[in-house]
């Protein structure tokens, strides 16, 4: 990114805290409807039994739009996408407020899934466009931290709501900030001004851009891909080493505050762009250490403390995995980039989820084994590929 001119460089920064508010807004809204979603559903009739359903088309949907919708938004731009994934999310969840048919709950969810798909990768893409590459680490770090944030309190904020004022109260709420993350959108975020480049361009510039940035996927897809596996196992887990369910619940809390202050870290600490390869790699190699001591712990307590350890090995590559992603897309392909990007770890998600299943039967610690494998075949193989492209790094 060439250096620009102090008034542009206020407007780029004013963007990106834009993006930044958007972005913690969105979560915070998306958050507060799912401690009660379940019930509030079931209590409008919604079978137990197409619950699945309801979490798996949110999930297939999400992963087949951020394979479209970022090129789309290369084209129309990708403030543009943010607004229009804001209003998607506000109507979606509007939608539960409307008595319907079991179809009409899964339709909300997948107009949800849509939402989410478009403003994910548009605000991770626009990162790039306003922060020069020596401050991306610390940007990316405050990006996952404003997530961290708003995925924590939106949950309190729909738990006492619905406690208080009824089980529609969180749905209200929800749809409220997504509209507020809509106007945050439009006022703050000014369209990106980008060099023009002929799409033939664009595209030549595709394969030898991927050849380096390939393995990165590969991370993203084990790194996220675990979170399939956690949403799957980890309370069953929990239970099974004899917590009761306060704890089960502060051990999520015990996890992502650390997480929120880590990734502020994590992000100063990847804003080295020539050492960003090492430090995922260190990320990933403490991470796959975190989740085999979850295998063979026999304490609920002790792997509540293992979980503070992985809080800061996430920190150190997630910031560091975006921020070198995008280091290496060229401008008119940062869109599309990124949203292939998010959709292999959605897909990763999908994926262990799937297969952590199985493996509950014989007991919850089963699916630990196959998330530290995943990880440790994944440094491995980021670690021997290296080489040949350390250069360009």
């Amino acid at each position: 990114m060439a250096s620009v001119p102090k008034r542009a460089q206020l407007a780029h920064d004013r963007a990106f805290w834009g993006v930044l508010l958007a972005d913690f807004v969105v979560q915070t809204g998306f958050g507060a409807i799912l401690p009660l979603l379940p019930e509030f559903v079931t209590a409008r009739g919604f079978p137990r039994g197409a619950m699945g359903l309801m979490a798996a088309s949110y999930a297939l949907v999400s992963f087949l739009a951020q394979l479209g919708l970022g090129a789309i938004a290369d084209a129309v731009g990708l403030k543009w996408l943010i607004v229009a994934g804001s209003v998607a999310e506000a109507l979606g969840t509007a939608g539960f407020l409307v008595h319907g048919a079991t179809y009409w709950y899964v339709l909300c969810r997948v107009v949800q899934g849509l939402g989410s798909a478009a403003v994910v990768p548009a605000a991770n893409a626009l990162v790039a466009e306003f922060v020069s590459p020596e401050r991306r680490g610390r940007a990316y770090g405050l990006m996952a931290a404003a997530g961290s944030a708003g995925f924590a309190v939106g949950p309190v904020i729909g738990g006492v709501a619905g406690a208080a004022f009824g089980l529609d109260a969180p749905f209200v709420i929800g749809a409220a900030l997504n509209l507020l993350s809509t106007g945050v959108s439009v006022v703050l975020i000014a369209p990106a001004r980008r060099d023009h480049y002929p799409w033939q361009q664009s595209l030549g510039a595709l394969r030898p851009m991927l050849r380096v940035v390939w393995p990165y996927f590969w991370v993203m897809f084990a790194w996220t891909g675990l979170t399939g596996m956690y949403d799957t196992s980890w309370s069953l887990y929990m239970a099974w080493l004899g917590a009761s369910r306060w704890v089960i619940g502060l051990s999520f809390t015990l996890f992502s505050l650390p997480l929120l202050v880590f990734n502020l870290v994590g992000g100063r600490i990847a804003d080295r762009p020539g050492h960003r390869h090492q430090v995922i790699v260190f990320g990933t190699l403490l991470q796959t250490a975190t989740v085999f001591v979850y295998a063979v712990s026999h304490s609920a307590w002790f792997s509540i403390a293992v979980s503070v350890v992985e809080a800061a090995a996430m920190s150190l590559t997630g910031p560091a995995l975006s921020a070198q992603v995008m280091d290496h897309t060229p401008e008119p392909l940062r869109g599309g980039i990124q949203s292939w990007f998010q959709a292999s770890g959605t897909l990763g998600a999908t994926v262990m989820a799937l297969a952590s299943g199985p493996l509950l039967v014989k007991a919850p610690n089963h699916p630990f084994y196959l998330g530290a494998a995943v990880l440790w075949i994944t440094t491995l193989g980021v670690t021997a590929i290296w080489r040949p492209w350390r250069s360009s790094g």
